[in-house]
């Protein structure tokens, strides 16, 4: 070996320690050295160390991939709330809901479900709203949500959208593959409603996921929508 390499290479070890390739075809060269009848325990200690760091290296990065994602999710929920609170009517709610806010939350379709009181006769809101903002029978959204699972409504659901749930989504201009369901409480309780998102990855709304933001999104519709529906009451 060059005096100037091993000179280097004792200066500075990680340019070995940090090459994996490198790494393994040393050990490699070791075990032919040793012949086949002779164990280094050095070296099967080297290898589960190996083993492990790759372990570790990989929950690293899946560690910080969730991490993003939930920061970008907080990004988006964010600037939708903030943009929804400038909305001064409903016509402008219903045009930033099928237009900006798609976008600001990837999503490919978005709709909200109010169910008609009891003994109100007329829509809680005007025709030309539709199919952004719907009118549907008192039941509608539990039995939507729970799809004859569950009788006690959760105020979120995330899933693969099927038969049944693609119903909402028949005039969306693309294939929905997963939906996310979101309970809306209007005037003390007096309105219950529903805002659904859905999107063409199947993957994209997952039981599994949080629903923390989704919940601030709906409390914040909510809130907007109380100021113009009980216009119309």
């Amino acid at each position: 070996m060059e005096d100037t390499v091993r000179a280097e290479l004792l200066a500075d070890p990680s340019i070995i320690l940090n090459d994996q390739e490198l790494m393994d075809s040393l050990l490699a060269a070791t075990d032919i050295k040793l012949g086949t009848n002779v164990v280094d325990l050095r070296n099967v200690a080297m290898n589960r160390l190996s083993d492990k760091l790759g372990e570790l290296e990989g929950a690293h990065q899946s560690v910080v991939a969730a991490a993003y994602q939930n920061l970008l999710g907080t990004k988006q929920i964010h600037q939708a709330v903030i943009q929804l609170l400038d909305k001064k009517s409903l016509d402008e709610f219903v045009i930033f809901l099928k237009s900006e806010l798609l976008k600001i939350l990837s999503v490919d379709c978005i709709f909200i479900l109010l169910e008609k009181p009891d003994g109100f006769a007329d829509s809680l809101i005007p025709s030309n709203y539709r199919p952004d903002i719907q009118t549907v029978m008192p039941g509608f959204v539990n039995t939507y949500i729970t799809q004859g699972g569950s009788t006690e409504l959760s105020k979120v659901k995330l899933r693969k959208a099927k038969s049944v749930t693609n119903q909402l989504f028949e005039n969306a201009s693309i294939k929905i593959e997963s939906e996310a369901c979101v309970q809306l409480n209007l005037d003390e309780n007096q309105i219950t409603g529903m805002i659904t998102f859905g999107s063409s990855d199947a993957n994209f709304f997952d039981p599994g996921q949080g629903t923390d933001l989704l919940k601030f999104f709906a409390s914040a519709c909510e809130k907007m929508l109380e100021r113009w529906i009980n216009l119309n009451l």
